[in-house]
Formats: C-alpha cells, structure tokens, sequence
C-alpha cells in the first residue's frame, strides 16, 4: 500500500531530530519499518500470482481489465494484511505524536526570552516601512505612467563602471559655487514648467487635499529646495561615498509635482533642452522604499544638479515610508542597499502585521534553520547578541553538527561578556576542525583567534598573545600578511602585549595594522579606526595623554557619523578618551564623558557588561579624584562585587577595582 508507505517515511523524515533527543526508540522504529516493508514485499508477490491468474483468464476473452475474485482468500489475505500493517503504521505514528509533544514542550521552555526594547523598536520600524512600501506600490500600480516608462528609459553619461562626479576642488569650494548657480536653476525650471502648461507657485492636490512636503508645507508644481547641509552632506558622503565629496550631485535640487501621465510627459519633452548626465526611471524599478518617480541629473554652469519628477498621487503616500526611511537611514549609517537587504530578510522571516513576540516564539519552535539564520543576520546587525544567543542555541538543537552555529553562538555569548562559556565553544569548535580540516585551515584559525580573544578577555593576556601569534605566522604564509583575517590576528597579539605592559611593541604592531588598512580598507572603515583607537590606548599607557586624546577624539568624531553615537565602538573610542583627560587632570570633563558612556551602556550592554563596568570605574576615579571619596568608593565597590561575580576574584579588572 503506497499511502501506508508514505505514511511511515514522511514520519521518518519529519521527525528526523526525535533520534537524536530519545536514541533508545531508534531500534524500535528500525524493526517496525523493515517488518512493514516486508509484508509490503510479501503482499506484492501474492498480487502478482492473482493478478497472473487472472490475466489467463482474462486472455480468453481479450479483455484489457485485470479483476479479483471478490470470494477469493487472496482478498481476504490481503484486507487482513493491510489492516495489520495500518495498525502498526498507526501505532508507528502515535510514538510520533507523543515525541512530537514532547519535543514541542522541551522547545518552547528552551525559547523563552524577553525581546530588548531597542531590538522591538528596530523591527517595528522594518516592519512598518515594509506596510508603507506595500502600500505605495498598491497604489502606484493604479496610476503608474506606462508610456513614460517605455518612452524614456534610465541611462547615465557616467564613465564605464564610474560614478558621476563634480568638477574636483575643496568641499568649500563646491559649495560656493551651488549657491552661485542656484538663481539660474530656479529661472531654468520655472520656464521647463510654464512650458508643459503648469503653474510654478500652484499647490499639488490629489483626491481633494493639498499633497505635503512636510506636514507644515505643501508640494507646489515646482518647489526648489534649499541647498543640501553641509551636516547632511559631511553625512552622506562618510556613509555612501567612502570620504570622495565630488560624487555629491544633489546638493542643488528641485521637485516637479504633476497630476497626470501627460503633463509628466510635457515636462520630461520640455527638459530634454537641458544637458542631462542621467537620467534613472523609478517608475519602471521603483526604490526599496516602494517610491516611485523620475530623477533628473542636469548639469547647469558646470554644476550637476537634481530635479526629481512626482506624480501626486504617488508622492501623496511617500510621507509614511520617507518617515521610517528616514529611521533606517540613521540607523544603517545611510546604506541604503543595507536597508534594502534588511527589509528583504525581515520580510521572509516575520509578517509585516505580525506581533514580533509572538512571531519570534513561533519561529523558534520550527526546524526552519533557513528562516532562523535569516533572522539572526538580522539581529546581529542591530547587535542584540542576546536575542542572537537565542537564535544561535535554537539552530544548534537542530542540528548539533554545524560548526558554523556554534562559532556564531561563541561570537553572541562574547559579546554580552559570557567569556568562559564563549571560551568553550571556541575551544570545542577548534578540537573538531583540527581533526576534520587540518590546523591550518582558515576556519580552524578563526575559531583558535576566538578563543584568544575570550582568553584576553578573562585576563589570559600571556595564553592570548601566545595563540593570536600562532594564528598570525599561519596566515602570513597562507593568507597574506594583508589580509583581514592576518590583521586581526595581528591587533588581537598587539593588544595582548599591551595589557602586559608592552606598551611600544605594542604600539608598533598597532600603527602597522592601521597603515595597511588604510590602504586597503579606506581611513574612515570601522576596522581602521579600531586599529587607531587601540594605538591610542598604547600612546595613552607611555604616557602620552594629548596625541592620545587627539587619535580618541579623531575616532570618536568619524563613528559618530557611520556607526551611530549609541554604537558600542563609539562608545568605547569616548571612554578612550575619558581616560587620557583623566590623566591630563581633566577630572570634571572625564567625569562626564564616562558617565555618558554609561548611561547608554547601561540601557543596550546591560548593567554588568565589561563595557559598562569599564566606564563606571573611569567615572568612579574621576569622583576620587575631584575629592567625591565617598561616592567613588560606593561606585568601586559596586564595579568590584559584580566584576567578582561574572570575571572572578582574581581577574585583573576584579584585582583593579579592589584596589580603587
């Protein structure tokens, strides 16, 4: 019987983890299966001797149709033998349900979690900007301007592979000469719109109501808009430009709203007597936002800038989306195909209208490792490591092999200062893969540097340095001495060196690191700027508090722009420079700057994180040291209990603050 047989292997197949959580019923279901198969085979060979017999008798007559004997014992056989073998297939599949519920039980007490209120309000955002881009798209798919669209496709003056760019000068100077060309911009475009028959300074209305620019200000047929900040500018080009302020080509800008297809085309004939460098059709590939629309580039004196085409029954609905827009915006340093990607990840993974707990604990009871994974990349990026723990541990149960998921789970435990537990995944990772991929393959030197790393960070500076150097001769030869990954083995042994006090061999090994990625990277990358950051605390322990501060600051002053002022780098380039004020006997001003580190380290590490710790002991020295002795030693003696708890008694940060 096929459908008993399919019974039994989708079974089989689902519940495929019950093995590994009850290995004693493997036996059992072993031999069940293989007794149903033969009877299967049994059953089959006693068809074929009926169906035979049959089919000679059938011959006589030319009969195509194969038939029982309704009276015969072979019916009778077989009626009996299926209903033996559904027995034992019901049997078969009541053992699954009763592993089934308890499995299901054993999951839902592992998945129990509190979501983080910073990670709710990251993902309500996606969520909400995803309902505003559906919403958009529903709409614009209703009024989108077909013939446009085909009439006037994107293209873009550009070089090959290139970018469109200013003419090269100083930003200052680029400036200047926007606000030169601006009185002709607007004289330009008030005479293309008078041209398609519009009316510059007439308000745009759709369905009755004024369509708004800001919920104080209306669109009008033309609206020049005020040059771009210079914040805004200084912004967009450290996030999407990597530092090159030629490439910023909508510093002058404009918007045309029109009713209808044929006033967009009136317009788009009437700028074809401007010098356009590009033109991209959104209505055709429409943003990630679901906004649709056309945007100009025209080069005017010399100068490229931007005017953007609306139809105002699109641009009526932009203002929800251009709100969460701008959230992301922020919250991904302005990268908008990280946006994008973001977006794309949580919709596979959660409903868009779903309530995220409750979405997050039904996905957790899944075996769904796809969906899961996907969700995880996302929370790592918000760096809600705890939420990614949960993630990681629920991937782990199923499936206990993957290497991969505990490497990922070593990263989240670390980052919330979970070192010892850290330590021993990295450690259990690395055992494996020196057996299966050999001690020098890349992935067995990534988790060998993991394990240094949460060595360093229980104090181990003298194993720490002894394993990111191992690393660091490995990679030399089979990575390059450039590479990424040799690098971090490189910072990893130089920062291990500075804790131990070798403070110019330190700074050595560090300054290395940061001219190579530089060159490589760009001065303004992340990992460029930690390389800095730990110069400068090498700097810092010889003593040299000024040049130190001045590399703090340099960092801090980049980071506020690309990773956020709450991102725990940030953070931790302040702190760096809280520490060299200290020790200039800037008591007041290094107070303040570790009890703003504080404060937020409190709210997105937690109060017992490292981090947090860190900035407490810096804040609770400066209080010391303004004469604030005992409110310093309530502070100390706070930092030392919980260091006592969570590093050990003889930890060299517990032993620190026992001595303050």
């Amino acid at each position: 019987n096929p459908a008993c047989m399919t019974v039994g292997r989708e079974k089989s197949e689902r519940k495929r983890l019950s093995f590994r959580k009850f290995p004693d019923l493997v036996p059992y279901k072993i031999i069940l299966t293989a007794r149903i198969f033969l009877r299967v085979i049994n059953m089959g060979c006693s068809c074929s001797k009926a169906c035979a017999s049959t089919e000679k008798k059938d011959d006589k007559s030319n009969s195509a149709t194969i038939t029982f004997d309704h009276n015969s014992k072979t019916r009778i056989n077989l009626e009996n033998e299926l209903s033996s073998q559904q027995s034992e297939a019901n049997k078969l599949s009541s053992q699954d349900e009763k592993i089934e519920q308890t499995e299901a039980s054993d999951v839902v007490e592992s998945i129990k979690f509190d979501l983080n209120s910073e990670t709710k309000k990251n993902l309500e955002n996606l969520q909400g900007l995803t309902r505003a881009r559906n919403n958009t798209l529903r709409i614009a798919e209703e009024v989108l301007p077909r013939k446009y669209m085909n009439r006037y496709p994107s293209f873009s003056r550009a070089p090959p592979g290139g970018e469109l760019r200013q003419l090269e000068g100083k930003f200052d100077d680029l400036l200047s000469e926007c606000e030169n060309v601006l009185p002709t911009f607007r004289q330009t475009l008030i005479n293309i719109v008078e041209a398609a028959g519009l009316v510059p300074d007439e308000i745009a209305v759709w369905d009755g109501k004024e369509v708004m620019l800001t919920p104080e200000t209306p669109y009008k047929s033309l609206t020049i808009g005020p040059l771009k900040s210079r914040e805004r500018c200084d912004e967009k080009v450290a996030n999407e430009y990597d530092g090159d302020y030629s490439r910023l080509v909508d510093i002058v800008r404009a918007s045309i709203v029109v009713a209808d297809e044929d006033q967009l085309i009136l317009v788009a004939e009437a700028l074809q007597d401007l010098d356009i460098v590009r033109l991209k059709n959104r209505f055709k590939e429409p943003v990630f936002t679901g906004y649709c629309d056309a945007l100009y580039n025209v080069k005017i004196d010399g100068i490229i800038c931007e005017v953007q085409l609306h139809v105002s029954a699109i641009v009526a609905y932009k203002e929800e989306s251009h709100h969460y827009y701008g959230f992301f915006r922020s919250f991904f340093a302005g990268n908008v195909p990280a946006c994008k990607n973001r977006i794309d990840m949580l919709e596979r993974c959660i409903d868009p209208n779903a309530d995220l707990q409750t979405a997050l604990e039904e996905m957790l009871k899944t075996d769904d490792e796809y969906l899961i994974r996907g969700m995880c990349v996302l929370v790592y990026e918000m760096g809600d490591w705890y939420l990614c723990e949960v993630l990681c541990r629920r991937m782990c149960e199923i499936d206990p092999d993957e290497l991969a998921c505990k490497n990922n789970m070593a990263v989240a435990l670390n980052k919330q200062g979970k070192y010892v537990q850290a330590e021993a995944l990295y450690r259990q990772c690395w055992e494996v893969q020196k057996k299966t991929l050999g001690e020098d393959h890349p992935e067995t030197l990534y988790s060998l540097n993991g394990m240094a790393v949460v060595l360093f960070r229980q104090g181990n500076y003298v194993q720490a340095e002894a394993l990111h150097r191992q690393c660091w001769e490995v990679q030399k030869k089979t990575l390059g001495e450039h590479h990424p990954e040799t690098l971090h083995s490189l910072n990893g042994m130089a920062n291990a060196l500075s804790c131990q006090g070798n403070n110019v061999q330190a700074e050595a090994l560090h300054r290395q690191c940061w001219e190579v990625r530089k060159k490589t990277l760009g001065e303004d990358h992340p990992k460029t700027l930690i390389s800095l950051n730990n110069m400068a605390v090498a700097l810092s322990r010889q003593g040299n508090y000024v040049q130190a501060e001045a590399l703090h600051r340099q960092c801090w002053e980049v980071q506020k722009k690309t990773l956020g002022e709450d991102h725990p780098v940030t953070l931790r380039s302040l702190n760096g420079m809280a520490v060299a004020l200290f020790r200039q006997g800037n008591y007041v001003q290094a107070e303040a700057l570790h009890r703003q580190c504080w404060e937020v380290q409190k709210k997105t590490l937690g109060e017992h994180h490292p981090e947090t710790l860190h900035s407490l002991n810096g804040m609770a020295n400066a209080l010391s040291s303004q004469g604030n002795y005992v409110q310093a030693e309530a502070l100390h003696q706070q930092c030392w209990e919980v260091r006592k708890k969570t590093l050990g008694e003889d930890h060299p940060e517990t032993l620190i603050s026992l001595n303050n």
